[in-house]
């Protein structure tokens, strides 16, 4: 069991409180009309853009973020703490104004973003920490600007966040001559960072783990417009997520910037970054996976609104090159299910956080192997067997892989006979909640869909599904 689930005591530790579990009643909807399904904005583009364009000494305008998330408020709240001043839109072009100006994050209607750049060297010393919340991301690209700042500079996160990994990021500051501390003992933050880095030994070039996460690189690129010159980063292990890592180099260069990556080698020259006055965010391809699903759970077409093009997915346009393979006929802007009688396999090497979504699609329509995953492991769970354990609570068999899993086609989801745990994971979260708007039943959390699509919940609500917040007795009560 997690922890949050034990038992709570009272200081006299003569009786206990009952920890009751938050969670969503979910009943299926009684119709099969055609659901709207709005891809929020990707977070992966806009949070490289807040850290990006942050660097300009110009205001840019960010369209499409509306809904953008927790992770993105993350990042923005912390850029803020830092020196960086945000101004907020609704659609009809007024200004908006937070009822609490302690606020720093985005306003709940705006739509568009007004960023003012500090330039490479402006960023503030944050009088107080920096907190990443969930988001992996928005630590490591922190954690990079705050390397090049007179320390210390405090990072936190959630639960989740300080159970994840991110040593190949702190070896490469510290050879970086940052100083890094990190309290002992299971959880990986709050970590603190003294800096900036040494130009003696930025001479000697840096190591660069790059077999967990594509992150660590990225963030090495995104901070280098103030190197004191040009840095060569000696990559090893195998790189994954090499689709995002490229969407840096390439964001990098819309501001005028240049990085030479090539292989086991990353050359980072500094720049002034400048760009153009607006940048639309495009949609989440990621989350084109939960609308496949949803045409199995909701039995309805999906009207997808947002895609945003082969060119611009990062490794999900798999979605669209395979979504005939997977039993699903995307038609324009249409999708709806087809089935398929032949077992498909799937290499999401450079897509692994579609896996949830996708092995339980298979395992209701043609059944298969998703591969390429092993790094999957070092997400908010271990994702390759915690997806395998949430499917379980709806009867669905799935094997786990070495680097992915595999399950049987046409498999029929029971209503679970419990609350269904999803591990501090916001896309098992809602992976079983698609799940349970087939089956019905209950899914522990109720607003983990924040971390990346606000409108989830209220999405399935328009289209009939019944979900009710509310609590239920810890199972350890």
């Amino acid at each position: 069991m997690a922890r949050g689930w034990v038992k709570r005591w009272t200081s006299s530790g003569k009786d206990h409180r009952r920890n009751d579990l938050r969670i969503l009643r979910i009943t299926p909807r009684s119709e099969t009309s055609r659901v709207q399904w709005q891809l929020p904005p990707s977070k992966s583009h806009l949070i490289r853009a807040l850290a990006l364009f942050s660097q300009t000494q110009q205001q840019v305008t960010l369209e499409n973020v509306a809904s953008a998330g927790d992770d993105v408020r993350a990042m923005r709240c912390s850029l803020a703490q830092m020196g960086v001043h945000f101004a907020d839109y609704d659609r009809s072009g007024q200004l908006l104004h937070q009822t609490n100006p302690m606020d720093l994050g985005p306003h709940p209607d705006s739509v568009q973003w007004v960023l003012s750049g500090v330039g490479p060297l402006g960023f503030k010393r944050p009088a107080s920490v920096l907190n990443a919340a969930n988001s992996g991301t928005a630590l490591r690209f922190l954690a990079g600007i705050a390397a090049r700042m007179e320390g210390p500079i405090m990072l936190d996160g959630d639960l989740s966040l300080r159970q994840r990994d991110s040593e190949a990021l702190w070896d490469s500051l510290k050879q970086a001559g940052v100083e890094v501390s990190i309290g002992q003992g299971k959880e990986r933050l709050p970590v603190i960072l003294s800096g900036p880095w040494k130009e003696e030994q930025l001479k000697l070039g840096i190591d660069l783990d790059i077999s967990r996460s594509s992150q660590p690189l990225s963030s090495w690129m995104l901070a280098s417009a103030s190197l004191p010159m040009k840095v060569e980063l000696k990559l090893h292990g195998k790189g994954v997520s090499n689709r995002h890592s490229k969407l840096t180099a390439e964001m990098i260069q819309l501001t005028g910037g240049k990085v030479e990556l090539n292989g086991s080698q990353c050359m980072l020259s500094p720049w002034m970054p400048s760009l153009q006055e607006t940048y639309a965010v495009p949609g989440d391809a990621s989350m084109t996976s939960f609308a496949f699903l949803a045409t199995h759970c909701l039995d309805a077409e999906i009207e997808l609104h947002g895609w945003p093009g082969a060119e611009q997915a990062i490794g999900h346009e798999i979605l669209s090159e395979s979504a005939i393979e997977c039993g699903i006929k995307w038609d324009g802007d249409i999708l709806s299910c087809v089935g398929s009688k032949v077992p498909v396999t799937l290499d999401v090497t450079d897509s692994n956080d579609i896996l949830p979504p996708l092995a339980a699609l298979l395992s209701l329509g043609c059944g298969g192997r998703i591969t390429g995953a092993a790094h999957a492991v070092h997400k908010e769970s271990n994702r390759l067997s915690r997806t395998v354990e949430v499917l379980s609570y709806f009867g669905i068999q799935a094997t786990l892989l070495a680097d992915g899993i595999e399950v049987k086609g046409n498999q029929r989801p029971i209503m679970p006979q419990q609350p269904v745990p999803t591990f501090d994971d916001h896309r098992l979260f809602m992976t079983a909640v698609l799940l349970a708007s087939k089956t019905g039943g209950e899914v522990i959390g109720q607003t983990l869909h924040h971390v990346a699509d606000e409108a989830f919940v209220q999405r399935l609500q328009d289209a009939g599904v019944g979900i009710e917040a509310t609590t239920t007795p810890s199972l350890e009560d």
